[in-house]
């Protein structure tokens, strides 16, 4: 009876972690502007005005994730 029960529990356990991992596989981590900020005070690190006002005018502008991206690695990007 107690090894049933010991695998069992194993049992469970595996789909715990199991059904944790496919969730962050698929689902991912989407952080959003306000949240990233509350995250970064804590570090010390402060967006510029420049920064915000950046994001306001994507967000303006109606911008897709591909497309921010790309403005934002072409603003930063060296030039050569």
């Amino acid at each position: 009876m107690q090894k049933r029960t010991k695998r069992i529990r194993k049992a469970k356990r595996i789909a715990r972690v199991s059904k944790a991992k496919r969730a962050t596989k698929t689902q991912g981590l989407t952080l959003g502007l306000v949240g990233f900020a509350k995250i970064s005070s804590v570090e010390g690190i402060k967006l510029r005005s420049s920064t915000k006002k950046m994001f306001a005018d994507f967000d303006r502008r109606g911008l897709s994730p591909a497309e921010r991206r790309r403005e934002i690695f072409e603003k930063h990007a060296k030039k050569a």
